[in-house]
């Protein structure tokens, strides 16, 4: 019982932030702290903005070449890794409707993958005859 004289030291004469205020002012704080949190660990996760991009090819068996029919724009060839038997050279620019990789011979298989996903955009075979 000695303790209750220490439990009413504030009540006499002191004045206080109503309870009220009190509770609005810790939600406003804790959203701000979420809000925070949030945007520091979204802006942390690596390849958030890295994604495949919408490439349409065609192959054409009569001229033994790839055609880019559609592409998102300002996307670059050097973000394109090709493998198979290809011959020329394409832009190292940006990636245009029109562009044309060409195939060596007719019986290969051309393999196309974006770089920065490491995705497959597509496999393409030349059968000979």
């Amino acid at each position: 019982m000695g303790n209750m004289k220490a439990n009413r030291k504030f009540v006499d004469g002191e004045e206080a932030v109503s309870a009220v205020i009190g509770v609005i002012l810790m939600v406003a704080i804790t959203v701000a702290i979420a809000a925070t949190v949030y945007y520091y660990v979204t802006t942390m996760m690596p390849g958030a903005e890295e994604l495949t991009p919408d490439i349409i090819f065609q192959k054409d068996d009569t001229k033994n070449v790839i055609t880019v029919m559609s592409a998102d724009p300002n996307l670059l060839w050097s973000n394109i890794k090709v493998t198979g038997d290809t011959r020329g050279t394409w832009p190292t620019t940006t990636i245009d409707a029109g562009d044309t990789i060409g195939v060596t011979s007719e019986a290969t298989t051309i393999s196309l993958t974006w770089t920065p996903t490491n995705t497959l955009l597509g496999t393409f075979e030349f059968i000979a005859g």
